[in-house]
C-alpha cells in the first residue's frame, strides 16, 4: 500500500466481509477503533504478501476476524506531528515516567552506605578544596563583600545539577536499550525520568546549603523568590542537550567519551568557581552574555547570595536560547526514534 503522509497502514487480509464485525483484541492506542468505526474495514487495509516486513513502529492492534477463520492482522503507524510526541500524549503516560524514575533512584543508591548524603559530601569536599585552593593563590575571585564559600558553594550545588542531568541522560537511553528493543513506548520518556536522580541530588543537597549560606553572611532579599525560575532554566538547558546527545549515544558511541570531556571544559568556561563580574573584563560581558549557563548562574547568586543581578537582555538572551535548543534536541530525538530500537 503507498504511504500517506497523514497516516500509513500496513495490513494482511484474506477474503473481508463487511458485514462481519472486528473485535480489538490488544488496543495500543484509538486510532485503531476510530478507524474500523469510520470505515469498511476493506478500504483501511491492503494486501500484503505474508513475507512482508512488519514495521516496529507504535500504535499498532492485533484484530480478530469474528464469523470467519480468518485472523487480521493489522498495524497501523500514525505520522508523528510536527516536533515528534505531542505533550498532550506523553502525559498520557506519567505513571510510567514516575516508575521509570523510581528505577533510577533505587539503582543509584542501592547498596550505598551513605546513600543519598553522596549529595551533600560531593559539593562539599569541592568548594572546600576550591576555598583552599584559592586561598593559597591569595586570589578571591567573588564579589565584593561576600564571602568566596558562598560563591563557590552556589555555583558548584548548580553545575552539579546540570552535569549530572546530562550525564545521565546521555547514557539513559544505552543502558536501557533491552526494554527498548522489546516493547514500545515514547523512548524520551527514558531520558526525561533519568533527571530524577540529579533534581533529587539538588533538593537536598540545597536546604541546608541554605543555612550554610546564612552563616556566611549571605542576604539575598525578594530576590531569593526568584530562585525556582533559574534552577527551571538550569533543568531546561540540561534537558535540551541530554535529550539530544541521549539520541545521538544510541547511534554513535562516540558521543558517551565526549561527554565529560565537554563538561570539564563548561565547568571552567562558566561562572562556577568565581563570578564572573570579578574575573570578565566589562568589554567582553556581551559575549560572555551569550552562554546562558552564564546568566543563569548569575541569576542564583542574585537570588541565594544577594550578588549582583544579570542584566534583562542577558536574561532574555538565555531564554531564548535555551527554548531553541530545546525545540531543536526534541524535534533531533524524534526524527531519530524512528529506527532507535534497531540501531541502538
Amino acid at each position: 500500500m503507498p504511504q500517506t503522509a497523514g497516516r500509513r497502514c500496513w495490513g494482511m487480509l484474506r477474503s473481508p466481509r463487511p458485514q462481519d464485525r472486528l473485535r480489538i483484541v490488544e488496543p495500543f492506542g484509538s486510532f485503531a477503533g476510530d478507524c474500523l468505526r469510520s470505515q469498511n474495514p476493506a478500504t483501511i487495509l491492503g494486501s500484503m504478501s505474508a513475507d512482508t516486513p512488519l514495521p516496529t513502529r507504535p500504535s499498532a492492534s492485533i484484530l480478530e476476524h469474528e464469523n470467519s477463520r480468518t485472523s487480521i492482522r493489522l498495524v497501523i503507524d500514525a505520522h508523528d506531528p510536527i516536533g515528534g510526541l505531542s505533550v498532550r500524549s506523553l502525559l498520557r503516560y506519567a505513571d510510567l515516567l514516575l516508575i521509570l524514575a523510581a528505577r533510577d533512584l533505587a539503582v543509584r543508591y542501592r547498596q550505598a552506605a551513605v546513600g543519598i548524603g553522596w549529595a551533600i559530601l560531593r559539593p562539599a569536599a569541592s568548594v572546600a578544596i576550591f576555598v583552599i585552593l584559592f586561598t593559597l593563590l591569595n586570589r578571591q575571585p567573588t564579589t565584593v563583600g561576600l564571602p568566596y564559600a558562598a560563591t563557590a558553594l552556589v555555583g558548584v550545588l548548580a553545575w552539579q545539577l546540570f552535569a549530572t542531568l546530562v550525564t545521565d541522560m546521555s547514557e539513559s537511553l544505552v543502558r536501557s536499550r533491552s526494554i527498548l528493543t522489546k516493547i514500545y513506548f515514547p523512548r524520551v520518556l527514558i531520558p526525561l525520568a533519568a533527571t530524577a536522580v540529579g533534581l533529587t541530588d539538588y533538593v537536598v543537597a540545597l536546604l541546608p546549603s541554605i543555612v550554610v549560606l546564612q552563616i556566611l553572611g549571605a542576604q539575598p532579599g525578594w530576590a531569593f523568590l526568584l530562585l525556582p525560575f533559574w534552577v527551571s532554566g538550569i533543568v531546561l538547558a540540561a534537558v535540551a542537550a541530554g535529550v539530544g546527545l541521549s539520541g545521538l549515544n544510541a547511534r554513535y558511541r562516540d558521543v558517551g567519551h565526549l561527554v565529560p570531556f565537554l563538561l570539564q571544559m563548561g565547568f571552567f568556561l562558566c561562572p562556577v568557581i568565581y563570578a564572573s563580574e570579578s574575573l570578565i573584563p566589562d568589554r567582553w560581558r556581551w559575549l560572555y552574555a551569550l552562554n546562558p549557563l552564564a546568566t543563569l548562574l548569575d541569576g542564583l547568586r542574585w537570588s541565594l547570595i544577594g550578588a549582583p543581578p544579570p542584566s534583562l537582555l542577558a536574561t532574555v538572551a538565555a531564554g531564548g536560547l535555551i527554548s531553541s535548543c530545546l525545540l531543536f534536541a526534541w524535534r533531533l530525538f524524534h526524527g531519530m526514534d524512528r529506527d532507535l530500537a534497531e540501531r541502538i
